[in-house]
C-alpha cells in the first residue's frame, strides 16, 4: 500500500519560511521594502498569500507592517533594542550549550561537526557560506539540548536575535569560534563551551549593528 502523501505547506507558511531566511540571513536588510506583487512574482502566487507571510513576519517583529500606499519594510534596530538583544543572546546562548554540552550523543557531535566548514588554504571566507553554517550549527544546538523551555524561549526572540548575529557576524572569527565550540561541545565540557562562547560575545558585539 502506498504510503501517504506528506502533509503540504500551506502557500503562506511557505513563503514566510522562506522571506525569514533571507532577513535573518542578511540578504533582505534592514529597511528592505516587501512589495507583495513582486514577492509573488518571485514565489509564482498571488499577492493573499505573500500578504498573509508578511502579517507572519509582522507578528515576528522581523517586519515593519506597511500604510495605505506603503509597503511593509524589513525592521531595522535601535541601540536600545540592541542592547537588550545581547543581554538575552548572552543568556539563552550560554543555556543552550551547557545543555547541549551535557546531553550530546555520538551521533549528534558527528552531525554537529559537519556543520563546521572547513578553512580554505589561503585563509578565504565564504562570507554567506559562514552566514549559513551560524545559523545552522545555533539552530542544532537547540536540538541537542533537547528542552522544551529553551525551544519555547527561541521561539519568542530567536527570529529577532538570529537576524541581529547575521547582521553583527564577522566571518573570519565566525569560524575559528565554530571549530572552538565544537570540540568542547564535543568533549562534554560545559565550562570550556560558556568560555569560548563569552569570548565570541564579549561585550560590544552587537556595536557594528549600531553603526549599520
Amino acid at each position: 500500500m502506498a504510503s501517504e502523501p506528506a502533509a503540504r505547506v500551506p502557500e503562506a507558511k511557505r513563503i514566510q519560511i522562506a522571506l525569514r531566511q533571507q532577513i535573518v540571513e542578511g540578504q533582505r536588510v534592514p529597511g528592505t521594502p516587501l512589495v507583495e506583487r513582486s514577492i509573488g512574482e518571485e514565489f509564482g502566487v498571488s499577492r493573499l498569500p505573500v500578504r498573509q507571510a508578511i502579517q507572519g513576519l509582522v507578528a515576528e517583529q522581523l517586519v515593519v507592517p506597511g500604510g495605505a500606499r506603503s509597503p511593509a519594510t524589513v525592521r531595522g534596530f535601535d541601540d536600545e533594542e540592541l542592547d537588550a538583544l545581547s543581554v538575552v543572546h548572552a543568556t539563552l546562548e550560554r543555556l543552550v550549550i551547557r545543555w547541549a554540552a551535557m546531553r550530546r550523543t555520538a551521533e549528534q557531535v558527528e552531525a554537529l561537526r559537519l556543520i563546521v566548514p572547513e578553512t580554505a588554504l589561503d585563509g578565504a571566507v565564504d562570507a554567506a557560506a559562514m552566514r549559513r553554517a551560524v545559523l545552522e550549527f545555533r539552530a542544532y544546538l537547540f536540538v541537542m539540548a533537547d528542552s522544551p523551555i529553551l525551544d519555547e524561549l527561541n521561539q519568542l526572540v530567536g527570529a529577532r536575535v538570529t537576524q541581529v548575529i547575521s547582521h553583527a557576524l564577522e566571518p573570519a572569527v565566525a569560524g575559528h569560534y565554530l571549530e572552538a565550540l565544537y570540540r568542547a561541545i564535543a568533549l562534554g565540557d560545559a565550562e570550556l563551551a560558556e568560555t569560548v562562547l563569552g569570548e565570541y560575545i564579549a561585550p560590544g558585539k552587537f556595536d557594528s549593528a549600531k553603526r549599520a
